[in-house]
């Protein structure tokens, strides 16, 4: 999580955890005398009409548990918040992350725990052609997923 300097308004929106978890983000922002609003994650609809009811120029913060970032990060697509210039999503608890193979090109699931990272190099086999795969840290944000290379040639 990193503070971006220089918008025009700042959009924190979270559960309560994650609210707690931007604190240090809101406390920059009101240091700097920036305007910024704040919403909880309770309804969909009224998250959806506060975030198309925004001007341009605003950054937005999101920070939810890992399974409701996906569902957020659709919302804000949406709406118009499309790249890491405009959004940053901070997720917390356990998750599930993917990993592309790159010879079968299939999805393989891996769960994440609170206190697991994900890290570079780290094994696991492919669920659809049974190659070790070594996970990589490269992301593609098309496929929702980490790049798995052939392990052991």
């Amino acid at each position: 999580m990193k503070f971006v300097p220089g918008k025009r308004k700042y959009l924190i929106c979270g559960d309560t955890y994650g609210i707690r978890l931007l604190q240090p983000i809101t406390q920059k922002i009101m240091e700097q005398k920036t305007p910024f609003e704040r919403m909880e994650l309770t309804d969909e609809v009224k998250v959806r009409s506060w975030l198309s009811q925004q001007k341009m120029g605003c950054y937005l913060y999101v920070s939810a548990a890992w399974p409701e970032i996906e569902r957020l990060k659709n919302i804000t697509e949406d709406i118009g918040f499309l790249s890491e210039e405009e959004v940053q999503f901070i997720g917390h608890g356990d998750r599930v992350i993917h990993v592309f193979c790159c010879r079968c090109h299939g999805l393989t699931e891996l769960k994440v725990t609170h206190s697991e990272t994900l890290q570079d190099g780290m094994e696991i086999t492919c669920c659809q052609c049974a190659l070790l795969l070594s996970v990589s840290d490269h992301y593609s944000s098309l496929r929702n997923a980490y790049l798995g290379y052939v392990a052991k040639l």
